[in-house]
């Protein structure tokens, strides 16, 4: 019997067999490379585009005749591609289950298909598509191969049934709530992952921490929102990693650490550990490992519908094109779900679009270069200023209740006054309310405590700084030193 289709499939009559749901497996993009794109999108899709809208062949010999005439000389008869296509077009119908997978030994989603073909040349490639509703992301290693190509209906007769490839997620279940079971930020109850409660986080919350004003924190939300990508820049003690994480609740909605990752960035910070290196085995050869970003980038692959954020706590330390390399394209706001190969592992990854970066920058470190002007590209840049006038301090400054500290928080506003003048130093050298944060009464210190605290402050942190802000200027180093210590008298 021939092999060709000479009627649609939507047009024939179908068994009672035929209409039951069908199971398919589907590589999303060569290497999975379209993923993200897809998994985001709610869609599937495949790219034969130079043959256009497939459903204007009358069967599959005229598929085949097109893709000889369009891709060139394919050593054989492209019977297998033509079916792939016309199964897409015509055999999947809403309903059926699709198991995307990254290799013959890895599913990394499964979804329901929930619309007929469209043919959408609006796309600049991968035009053939069908929405789907993915209702589970992650990664389901499998004991035995199945087929390499793009597109396979799953049957009794495959190397997995379809009852055994359903099997993995319903264990998956049993083990943790998936994302749909976790309610949304705004329900009554907290939120319970895994066991744990994550609670709600409100800019009510942010702003009772964090001393900065409300249009402050929708400013900072609207840039990690469009950017995607944001440094807190300012002088020592001006709150920024104490800020940092908290934004990222207030992003999210709850205090969930499980999606935050901070880290610290140095001189020695590498390529291999921000995106892949080798690394030496027990065998005594090497692997690759990737480094913790690509990591998290997969982690935040895997929901995409929740945000994630990642941290960078002195960021302008390290070589920022050197530690990042292909992938400070791939943090851009435009070209989040698009992949690349990683040269180590020859592994594809992305950005995920939920995915967003949030460094932190002392602009008093004289030690630094000005940042990179490939990073500064990529990042919008926020000025945290010294709060010592915001009213959410002052209440605390009441709380300690020690007349040396709230002498000690005129002094260091006059001594702001003074570093914003000289040419030498300027705003970016101000001292910081966190300086002056001390434990109010009632938190467990003894009394008396409070004051010994202001004077350990000014001889051992405040001090030395002034020294060092004018070490080339003895007298307002002298006159400085004198001001600060005249509150402990």
């Amino acid at each position: 019997m021939s092999e060709s289709v000479t009627t649609s499939a939507e047009d024939t009559p179908e068994t009672a067999e035929e209409q039951e749901r069908r199971y398919w497996l589907y590589v999303p993009g060569e290497g999975a490379g379209k993923w993200e794109e897809f998994q985001t999108a709610g869609i599937m899709a495949l790219n034969w585009d130079r043959i256009g809208d497939p459903t204007r062949y009358p069967n599959e010999e005229a598929i085949i005749e097109a893709l000889e005439s369009s891709y060139g000389d394919w050593g054989g008869r492209p019977r297998g591609a033509a079916r792939m296509i016309r199964d897409f077009a015509h055999t999947i119908r809403p309903g059926d289950v699709v198991y995307a997978r990254r290799t013959p030994t890895e599913i990394i989603g499964r979804g329901i298909v929930r619309s007929g073909f469209r043919y959408d040349d609006v796309r600049s490639s991968y035009r053939c598509v069908r929405d789907v509703e993915w209702t589970h992301i992650g990664s389901w290693t499998l004991d035995r191969r199945v087929g390499a190509v793009t597109l396979q209906r799953v049957t009794e007769n495959t190397s997995y049934n379809p009852a055994q490839l359903e099997s993995l997620f319903r264990e998956r279940e049993e083990l943790a709530p998936s994302p749909d079971s976790i309610q949304a930020p705004g329900a009554e109850d907290a939120d319970r992952v895994s066991g744990d409660v994550v609670d709600l986080y409100t800019r009510e919350n942010f702003l009772e921490e964090v001393f900065l004003d409300p249009e402050d924190l929708e400013q900072m939300l609207g840039l990690l929102r469009r950017k995607k990508n944001l440094i807190l820049q300012g002088a020592p003690g001006a709150g920024k990693t104490f800020a940092a994480k908290r934004l990222a609740y207030a992003l999210m909605g709850q205090v969930d650490d499980s999606r935050v990752e901070m880290v610290q960035f140095h001189q020695s910070t590498a390529y291999e550990d921000v995106v892949v290196g080798l690394r030496p085995t027990s065998e005594g050869g090497f692997a690759a490992v990737e480094g913790v970003f690509a990591r998290f980038c997969r982690r935040a692959a895997a929901e995409p519908g929740r945000d994630y954020v990642f941290i960078i706590d002195e960021i302008n330390r390290a070589n920022i094109s050197k530690a990042f390399g292909e992938l400070l394209m791939l943090i851009e706001a435009e070209h989040r779900g698009d992949a690349l190969r990683l040269p180590v592992s020859g592994e594809l990854l992305a950005v995920p679009e939920r995915l967003h970066l949030i460094g932190m920058m002392n602009t008093a470190d004289r030690g630094l270069a000005l940042i990179d002007y490939a990073l500064r590209r990529r990042f919008a840049f926020f000025e945290m200023k010294p709060a010592l006038d915001h009213p959410g301090f002052l209440r605390h400054v009441a709380a300690v209740g020690s007349p040396r500290l709230e002498a000690l928080v005129d002094v260091v506003r006059r001594l702001n006054q003074r570093i914003i003048e000289d040419e030498t130093l300027g705003p970016g050298f101000q001292i910081g309310h966190s300086y002056l944060c001390l434990p109010p009464r009632g938190s467990g210190s003894a009394e008396g405590a409070a004051d010994a605290d202001v004077a350990s402050v000014v001889r051992y942190e405040l001090e030395p700084l002034v020294r060092e802000y004018w070490f080339d200027n003895r007298a307002a180093m002298e006159e400085s030193i004198h001001q600060l210590e005249s509150v402990l008298l």
